[in-house]
C-alpha cells in the first residue's frame, strides 16, 4: 500500500512538472518551460549533443552532417523482391555479372565526377554491361545516392514511376546491386547502382531493350519524401524536437492575451509565434541540409 502511494505521489510529481514544461497555464503565466531561454538551451544542447555523438559513433569523427550508410546488397535484393510478390511477379536473381556492371558504374561516377546515367563524355549505362560480357534481350538501371539503408532507398524508387517500372518489370529474370562510399563534388556520399536483366538467347541479342529510371522522377510530395527517409536517425530526432518545439509555441500564442501584463507588450506578447517560426525555420534547414537524398 504504501509503495503504491509512492508511485502515485512520483506520477502526480512529474505530471505537473510536464505540464508547466509543456502546457501553457496560469502557473507557469502562460509560458512552457520548454520555449523559455533555459528550456530552448537545454533543446539546443540536445541537438548537438545528438549530431556529434552520431557522427563519433557512426563515423568515428564529430562530423555534425556526415554520412553513412547501413545499405546491404542482399537487403537491396530482399526488398526489391518483396515489392515484385506484392504484384505477383517471379523473384529476381542475383547475378554476379550485373553486380560487376554496378560497381564498374559506381566506380565510374566517382572517378569523372558525376551523377547521370549517361557520363559526361557520353557512356551509356550499357557499356558496362558489354564490359563484364552480360548479353541481354532487356535491361534497366536505377540509380540512387544518399540513403540511409535499403528500404528506403527501394521505397524512393518505388515512389518514382519510371524507378517503380524497373523493379516491377515482369521481363527481367535477374538483378545487380553496388553500394559504394566516396567523395562526389566534394561531399561524402553513397551511391547505389542496380542492373536489372534477362539474358539473352542467341536469336534475340540484335535488339536489346533498355531502360533507366529518370532522375529527379516525381512530383513535390514525392521530392520531400525521398528527403524524409534519406535522413539520418540524428537529423530525425533533431526534427522530433523541433515538432514538439512548434507545437508548444503555437499552443503559447494561442494564449497569449492571458500573459502577464509586463509580457501583454512589444515583440513578448507574441513570442510563441516568433519561436514556432524559428522552429520551423530550422526544421526546413535541417531537412534541406542533411538529407540529401536523390534518385
Amino acid at each position: 500500500m504504501h509503495k503504491t502511494k509512492n508511485k502515485h505521489t512520483i506520477l502526480l510529481k512529474l505530471g505537473h512538472r510536464a505540464k508547466h514544461v509543456f502546457v501553457p497555464h496560469k502557473g507557469n503565466d502562460y509560458r512552457p518551460h520548454l520555449i523559455r531561454t533555459s528550456g530552448l538551451t537545454i533543446i539546443l544542447a540536445i541537438i548537438i549533443v545528438m549530431q556529434l555523438g552520431y557522427g563519433l559513433i557512426i563515423r568515428g569523427n564529430v562530423g555534425v552532417l556526415g554520412r553513412q550508410s547501413n545499405i546491404t546488397i542482399s537487403d537491396l535484393v530482399s526488398d526489391t523482391n518483396k515489392q515484385r510478390q506484392v504484384a505477383s511477379l517471379k523473384p529476381l536473381e542475383l547475378s554476379d555479372k550485373l553486380n560487376q556492371a554496378a560497381f564498374l558504374k559506381a566506380k565510374d561516377m566517382f572517378n569523372h565526377q558525376y551523377w547521370a546515367h549517361t557520363s559526361p563524355i557520353g557512356v551509356t549505362p550499357w557499356k558496362w554491361l558489354a564490359d563484364v560480357g552480360y548479353n541481354y534481350t532487356a535491361a534497366g538501371e536505377n540509380l540512387a545516392k544518399n540513403f540511409n539503408d535499403a528500404d528506403s532507398t527501394v521505397t524512393a524508387w518505388m515512389a518514382s514511376p519510371t524507378h517503380r517500372a524497373n523493379i516491377l518489370n515482369g521481363q527481367y529474370s535477374q538483378v545487380g546491386f553496388a553500394v559504394a562510399d566516396g567523395m562526389l563534388n566534394g561531399q561524402d556520399t553513397t551511391l547505389v547502382v542496380a542492373y536489372y536483366g534477362l539474358p539473352a538467347s542467341a536469336s534475340s541479342i540484335s535488339s536489346p531493350q533498355q531502360y533507366v529510371g529518370n532522375l529527379g522522377t516525381g512530383g513535390p510530395l514525392t521530392t520531400f519524401g525521398i528527403a524524409i527517409r534519406s535522413l539520418s536517425p540524428a537529423a530525425l530526432g533533431t526534427l522530433a524536437l523541433l515538432v514538439v518545439v512548434i507545437f508548444v509555441s503555437a499552443a503559447a500564442h494561442h494564449y497569449r492575451y492571458l500573459l502577464p501584463k509586463q509580457f501583454k507588450t512589444g515583440w513578448r506578447r507574441h513570442h510563441g509565434a516568433y519561436k514556432m517560426a524559428a522552429a520551423c525555420l530550422l526544421a526546413i534547414l535541417v531537412i534541406a541540409v542533411s538529407s540529401g537524398g536523390q534518385i
